[in-house]
């Protein structure tokens, strides 16, 4: 209907290798084409004691780099982040989470942004889903934001995951490759590698999710239209 206010949504992540970005722009893109009003809210990590070891890629030492951050993960500790403005207030019709699983649960930059004040005065009262986007294990990142943004006020809707191929083993060797590399590799020592990161069918998994949290939060009930003058 002419004049009647767009859909607004709010997609918050952080993303180092940019598989995560790459998984919300896909969301943003079907976002738009349904008409709504997409705002991205990307989260810099900026903590002193951590931060530096992902200010860049390729990466050296990746190994000794990411298992570093096994203490702090473990205690479920925050750090310092920067929160664009957009994040911090803003009525949203819908917020969703974007989030790389570091050591079993959410990250660390995430994470923080979901103990902010900020984050309270976004999702009060607001229905909101999340992604994680991992190398193998999710449910912990999931849940860590399920319970966090509830914490808040929000309304828990719906969630997705995405992992990368091969097994245990390879998928972990095929990571460290790209990290060291800053890129991915068919081959390290002779030893083929499946794809280090998202899938190729990752898209249509992103726009199949997404469509399905849209019909479910912006749209209005069957009550709702059946009342409607």
């Amino acid at each position: 209907m002419e004049g009647e206010r767009k859909p607004m949504v709010l997609l918050v992540y952080y993303t180092f290798t940019q598989q995560t970005g790459s998984v919300m722009d896909v969301m943003a893109g079907a976002l738009r084409q349904r008409g709504c009003e997409v705002t991205e809210c990307l989260i810099e990590f900026t903590d002193s004691h951590y931060s530096k070891r992902f200010s860049k890629l390729p990466m050296k030492w990746p190994v000794f780099k990411i298992v570093g951050m096994l203490p702090a993960q473990a205690r479920r500790k925050t750090g310092e982040i920067r929160i664009p403005p957009e994040g911090t207030e803003g009525d949203y019709d819908l917020v969703v989470f974007g989030s790389p699983t570091w050591w079993l649960t959410t990250n660390m930059p995430v994470r923080s942004y979901l103990h902010t004040e900020a984050a309270k005065k976004v999702l009060d009262g607001k229905p909101f889903a999340a992604a994680s986007i991992s190398r193998r294990y999710w449910k912990g990142n999931i849940q860590t934001i399920r319970d966090l943004g509830t914490a808040n006020g929000g309304k828990w809707i719906a969630e997705t995951h995405f992992v990368a191929a091969g097994n245990q083993v390879m998928s972990m060797l095929s990571w460290v490759v790209f990290m060291f590399f800053g890129g991915p590799r068919g081959h390290f020592l002779g030893i083929p590698l499946p794809a280090p990161n998202l899938k190729p069918d990752y898209a249509g998994q992103a726009r199949a999710f997404i469509d399905k949290v849209a019909d479910k939060a912006l749209r209005p009930s069957r009550a709702d239209a059946e009342t409607a003058p």
